[in-house]
């Protein structure tokens, strides 16, 4: 979610390098706007917009893969992977994307309700900072914010978002994130996870931006 005022899912809530411009299978899937749910290949989608428009839309052939595109959105944040997710590896490509604000590892755990971002293109940074960690050869700059009566995936709420960033990804190259590193080490500093709800290689822009991204996870 933004930071300036959080905006998510309230009960709504990629390997195939090629530009969004590229033709889609007939039978791929198409969301609008909001949405939630399993695609046809299998993984967890969510996408959440407010103002504007925007689409995400499902290979037929590529499975977690997603291409995205947004205009003229107050937030949007959409993506695909898993709906729980927790300690593993989550492998990623970005063929393509323009107008975001972060692409990251993007989740939420319940008991403590906490929105949690790993930030691999653009920035998070945001809060108080926490200090720094390495993982997958990147080092990430921790910070925490506490998010006053926001929406969140149990209604309106003040919870904590913990912000790893780093932001140096560059797109049509693979990468990984190890979750596990990163929820240790917010563990370490009493930054507490709870049960793990929704996971996603996610896509955010807010302010009014238009823009497109095209992403592949695994």
């Amino acid at each position: 979610m933004k930071f300036a005022s959080s905006r998510i899912l309230q009960g709504i809530f990629t390997a195939f390098i090629v530009a969004c411009c590229a033709t889609l299978s007939a039978n791929a899937q198409t969301i609008y706007n909001n949405g939630r749910g399993t695609n046809n290949n299998g993984y967890y989608y969510m996408l959440y917009s407010s103002g504007g428009s925007a689409t995400m839309t499902f290979s037929s052939q590529y499975a977690g893969n997603y291409a995205m595109s947004w205009s003229n959105v107050n937030d949007v944040v959409g993506g695909t992977g898993w709906s729980t997710g927790g300690y593993m590896t989550v492998g990623y490509n970005v063929g393509a994307a323009n107008g975001y604000n972060n692409i990251s590892i993007y989740g939420w755990t319940t008991n403590p309700l906490v929105e949690y971002y790993i930030c691999e293109f653009g920035s998070v940074a945001n809060g108080s900072y926490k200090g720094s960690m390495t993982s997958d050869g990147h080092v990430y700059n921790t910070y925490e914010h506490t998010q006053y009566n926001q929406p969140s995936i149990q209604g309106t709420q003040t919870f904590n978002q913990y912000l790893d960033n780093w932001g140096g990804a560059r797109t049509g190259s693979n990468g990984q994130v190890t979750t596990g590193n990163h929820f240790s080490h917010w563990n370490s500093l009493g930054m507490n996870m709870g049960s793990f709800n929704i996971m996603v290689l996610g896509t955010e822009s807010y302010g009014g931006g238009s823009g497109y991204v095209n992403a592949t996870v695994w």
